[in-house]
C-alpha cells in the first residue's frame, strides 16, 4: 500500500517538472516571436502594399508631414504653367487684322474685333487673350498697325449705310486702375478717298490709294495723315498695293483669271513708276525685300502655277507648290526665303477670282521655301493640328521671326503657329 503511494508521488512530480519546463519554453523563453507573428498578422499597420512597393511605409508620426507633401504636390499641379499648342486660335470671333511685335522674351499680337471694334492683346508666353480696349468702332474690316502697336488705321462701315469710314487711332491709356480695360482709342477721321492702305517696311509710315476725278492717286504719309506726299498718279484704279523695300512701293492690277495682270514699282523718292511683270493671266505678285525675287501666281488652262521671278536676269522658275501668292509672306531677316500657306488639293475653277469671291476654300499647310535653292520644308499641316479646315490668310511674322500669324479666310478668326517646335 505504501508502496503505491510512493509511485503515485514521483509520478505526480515529474509530470509537474515537465509542465514547468514547457511553460518556461513556450512562455517565458521566446515571447517576442508571438508578438512578431501578430504584428507581421496586421498589414495595415506596416505600410506594406501589395500594389505598390516603390513607398516607403508610413509611420504614425509622419502623418502630417507626409499629407503636407501630398497637398503641396496637389498645389503645383494646379498652379502648373500649361503648355502653349504649337498652333493656337487666338480668337472666336471674325477679326478685322493682326499684327505682332517681338519682346525680348516673347511675342505680343493685338487684333481688333470684327464686329465690336473692340481690341485685343495675345502673349506666346501665356494662353490669356486680354481685352485692352473696349471703345467701340463697329463693322471694321481691315486695319494696319505701326510698328510698336500703339497706333492703327481702321477702315470701317458707316451705321447703316455701305459708305467706308477711315479711322487714324491710338490707344491712350486710361490713366486708372478702376477700368475695365488699360486704354481707349483716341484719333480722327481720314479722307474718304482713301481706297487701299499698304504699311512700310519699319511700319512708321503708309502708303495710300486714293480715287480722285476718276484717277488713282498714290500718297506717303505718317500713320495720322501728316507729311503728306503725292508719288504718283495714274488711270489705274483698281490695284492691290504692297511696301516691300525702304524707298520702293508696288501696285499690281486686281488679278482675274480670265484678263492679264501688270505689277509695277514705283521709287518714292524720284517718283518713277517702273513695270516689272506684264502680260501675266490672273496675276498676283509679292516681292520680297530687296526685290530680286518675286513671287507670282499665273492661270493657265484653268489650272495656276506658282513661280519665282528673278528681278535681275529676268527668269522665272516654277516652284514645287502651288498655291496663291497672297497666301504667302517673305521673310525680313532672310530676304530669300518665304513662308506660304498651300493648298492640300485645288478644285477646278476660276482662280483667283472663285478664292476671292468665296466659290472656292482651300485646307492649307504651312510651308517653307528657300527661293534660291527651291528647297521646301513642311512646317504644319493645320488641319492635323487643330481638328478644323483652316484656309490662312494675312500671313505675318512678328520680327525675330518666331511666330507665324495668320487669319483664317473661312471665319475670319485669328490664329499663330510657333515656328520654333
Amino acid at each position: 500500500m505504501l508502496r503505491k503511494i510512493l509511485i503515485s508521488i514521483i509520478v505526480i512530480l515529474i509530470l509537474g517538472i515537465i509542465g514547468a519546463i514547457m511553460y518556461w519554453f513556450i512562455y517565458l523563453k521566446n515571447p517576442t516571436d508571438i508578438n512578431d507573428n501578430i504584428s507581421l498578422d496586421n498589414t495595415s499597420n506596416s505600410g506594406f502594399s501589395p500594389f505598390d512597393r516603390s513607398k516607403p511605409p508610413v509611420k504614425k508620426s509622419d502623418t502630417a508631414s507626409t499629407t503636407d507633401t501630398v497637398e503641396s504636390d496637389e498645389m503645383i499641379v494646379e498652379n502648373k504653367i500649361p503648355e502653349i499648342p504649337k498652333l493656337r486660335q487666338l480668337s472666336i470671333t471674325p477679326i478685322s487684322g493682326i499684327s505682332a511685335s517681338s519682346t525680348k522674351n516673347s511675342s505680343i499680337a493685338r487684333f481688333i474685333d470684327r464686329g465690336t471694334g473692340h481690341i485685343y492683346e495675345s502673349d506666346s508666353e501665356t494662353m490669356e487673350i486680354k481685352k485692352i480696349s473696349n471703345t467701340t468702332l463697329p463693322k471694321t474690316y481691315e486695319s494696319f498697325w505701326n510698328k510698336n502697336l500703339n497706333a492703327f488705321i481702321t477702315r470701317y462701315l458707316k451705321n447703316e449705310t455701305d459708305d467706308i469710314v477711315n479711322f487714324y487711332a491710338e490707344l491712350k491709356s486710361t490713366g486708372t486702375t478702376t477700368t475695365v480695360t488699360p486704354y481707349e482709342i483716341k484719333g480722327r477721321y481720314l479722307s474718304s478717298n482713301i481706297n487701299q492702305i499698304a504699311v512700310s517696311p519699319n511700319r512708321d509710315r503708309v502708303f495710300t490709294w486714293n480715287i480722285e476725278n476718276g484717277n488713282g492717286i498714290g500718297y506717303i504719309s505718317l500713320f495720322d495723315d501728316k507729311n503728306k506726299i503725292e508719288i504718283v498718279n495714274t488711270p489705274m484704279r483698281q490695284v492691290v498695293l504692297d511696301w516691300p523695300e525702304t524707298n520702293t512701293v508696288s501696285i499690281t492690277s486686281k488679278a482675274s483669271g480670265l484678263s492679264l495682270g501688270y505689277m509695277y514699282f514705283i521709287d518714292i523718292k524720284t517718283n518713277i513708276m517702273k513695270k516689272v511683270i506684264s502680260g501675266v493671266k490672273g496675276l498676283t505678285a509679292k516681292a520680297n525685300r530687296d526685290l530680286s525675287k518675286i513671287i507670282y501666281t499665273t492661270t493657265k488652262q484653268d489650272k495656276f502655277l506658282t513661280l519665282i521671278y528673278d528681278t535681275k536676269d529676268n527668269t522665272s522658275q516654277e516652284i514645287v507648290f502651288k498655291t496663291i501668292s497672297d497666301k504667302c509672306v517673305w521673310s525680313t531677316l532672310r530676304k530669300n526665303e518665304l513662308y506660304c500657306a498651300v493648298p492640300i488639293e485645288i478644285a477646278t475653277g476660276i482662280y483667283p477670282d472663285d478664292w476671292y469671291r468665296g466659290n472656292s476654300s482651300f485646307i492649307d499647310q504651312i510651308w517653307h521655301l528657300d527661293a534660291i535653292t527651291g528647297e521646301v520644308h513642311l512646317l504644319a499641316n493645320l488641319m492635323g493640328l487643330s481638328g478644323k479646315l483652316i484656309d490662312a490668310t494675312e500671313l505675318t511674322l512678328d520680327q525675330k521671326e518666331n511666330f507665324l500669324y495668320f487669319i483664317n479666310k473661312r471665319d475670319l478668326t485669328a490664329w499663330s503657329l510657333d515656328l520654333n517646335k
